[in-house]
């Protein structure tokens, strides 16, 4: 390991920890959310021309 990886990973404390963990989850929530706004749309936007011709 680099002398870098070893100061940076030794600065690191539980807070950060808990932090980044959920900074991912809320990212994830995001993608999922996002995923099922956009289907959501597309389903929508399908149905409308569907009943229009």
């Amino acid at each position: 390991m680099s002398t870098s990886t070893l100061v940076r990973h030794s600065q690191r404390n539980p807070f950060t920890e808990v932090r980044e963990a959920r900074r991912q989850r809320t990212l994830q929530l995001s993608a999922v959310i996002s995923a099922i706004a956009g289907v959501t749309a597309t389903a929508l936007a399908l149905v409308t021309i569907g009943l229009g011709s």
